[in-house]
């Protein structure tokens, strides 16, 4: 075809097409087959067989554009419609692309949404934490997340989860975000009747062991009353099993006290080396050292009351190590999983109690304390496990799942566990 002429449209560029082709083929004379030695109806009947097959591939390829045309608006339908709102941004934090139901969160319509800074739809005290957080997207190739209030067309304002990640794949001089919001209104709803809920239950509960350990003493002051006053040797072992029984009800009641307080408070991330020193410091150590291996920063998402699953620990180590004189904590990686160690020196655990450790009631104290640990560590899934030699000191490990450990390096964390210095 001539160069600045329009091709027209319909049937009638049927001749063009052709002038097309003859001038493609005049161009490339090396892909001509040759005709030598071929009569008329040979070269008639070859023409025929290309014939058949370019209209058996301008037919598949309309069936290929009528599929990919239906998976096209499939797709654009779950696009639209999809309960999440999707943005997509350039490298200036700019609107240049959303759902129906992104703008539908927002209270503003697509076309005004285009074009315009998201910073203008994030309540004033969050500006600061989502130019952080959009800084981390660009700087990272892992989804990053965060939770911030944003702010609709007319002013009102909702706690929204952000799901964001960097395109991959694209030149380095333009980079676009893709942006996944949710509306978490119901979820902070919800969170809040289970906390209204938990105070109760919590006061019911405080209550009750008040009450109980008011009659303890009462039982307690009567026995030895009764103890001055019947000193007979053949009762002792009684009296030394009614004592016991009563120690062990006291030791119950603190129990629920401590277990009703797991998930009370939401996750949150911890700095492991500070809960260890906090620990340390409560713990009955005795003459142990405790060394603390675990790097500045590093930090894990876990119950409120991880410092006590350290406590029970040392707690345990010192109790029952003999003649114990160090424990360590620190951290191992193995398959791209993180696992926080306990290990001290002292004569570890029988190989055949080491799958009932942390069964409740097992063990010659209370056997309270690491069924306890077990379950606050399992709020947010760490799996604890005793995988100590015998006779060479107790190891316990503790397995991070992924994304729930991170290193904090100036207040600037992602969810990857690596981290990013802020600007």
């Amino acid at each position: 075809m001539v160069a600045g002429k329009k091709k027209p449209e319909g049937p009638g560029s049927t001749h063009l097409l052709r002038d097309d082709a003859e001038a493609q083929l005049k161009r490339s004379p090396e892909r001509s087959p040759g005709m030598e030695g071929q009569t008329p109806q040979q070269l008639i009947h070859e023409l025929e067989v290309h014939q058949v097959e370019l209209e058996m591939q301008a037919e598949e390829l309309r069936r290929a554009y009528i599929a990919l045309e239906e998976s096209r608006d499939k797709y654009l339908d779950l696009y639209e419609f999809a309960p999440t709102g999707y943005f997509t941004l350039t490298d200036k934090a700019l609107i240049t692309g959303v759902n129906l139901t992104g703008a539908i969160l927002m209270g503003v319509e697509r076309g005004n949404l285009l074009n315009a800074p998201f910073s203008k739809f994030v309540a004033g005290q969050d500006s600061d934490p989502w130019h952080l957080y959009f800084m981390q997207v660009l700087q990272n190739v892992e989804k990053q997340t965060c939770t911030l209030i944003l702010k609709r067309g007319d002013g009102s304002v909702w706690p929204a989860r952000l799901e964001s990640i960097r395109l991959t794949g694209l030149s380095d001089e333009v980079k676009t975000v893709r942006v996944a919001v949710s509306d978490v209104s119901d979820i902070r709803k919800m969170e809040a009747a289970l906390r209204t809920t938990n105070k109760k239950l919590t006061l019911l509960s405080s209550i009750t062991r008040h009450d109980i350990n008011n009659q303890l003493i009462s039982v307690n002051g009567f026995l030895e009353l009764l103890h001055r006053k019947v000193p007979d040797p053949a009762l002792e072992d009684y009296f030394t099993r009614i004592t016991k029984a009563s120690t062990r009800i006291s030791a119950m009641i603190q129990f629920t006290k401590e277990y009703e307080q797991i998930g009370v408070y939401a996750p949150a991330w911890q700095d492991c080396r500070t809960l260890v020193d906090t620990a340390e410091k409560e713990a009955p150590l005795g003459q142990v050292v405790v060394n603390n291996d675990l790097p500045e920063g590093m930090e894990v998402f876990a119950d409120s009351l991880l410092v006590r699953v350290c406590y029970n620990l040392m707690d345990n180590a010192v109790r029952y190590g003999g003649k114990i004189t160090t424990i360590r904590f620190s951290v191992e990686e193995h398959d791209g999983d993180h696992i926080i160690v306990c290990k001290d020196d002292g004569v570890g655990i029988p190989a055949e109690e080491k799958e009932n450790i942390f069964d409740r009631g097992f063990g010659k104290n209370t056997g309270l304390g690491l069924f306890l640990s077990r379950e606050i560590l399992d709020i947010t899934g760490i799996t604890i496990t005793e995988t100590g030699e015998p006779g060479k000191g107790a190891r316990f490990e503790m397995v991070v799942p992924k994304g729930a450990l991170r290193m904090a390096v100036r207040g600037i964390e992602n969810d990857s566990g690596k981290e990013e210095a802020g600007t």
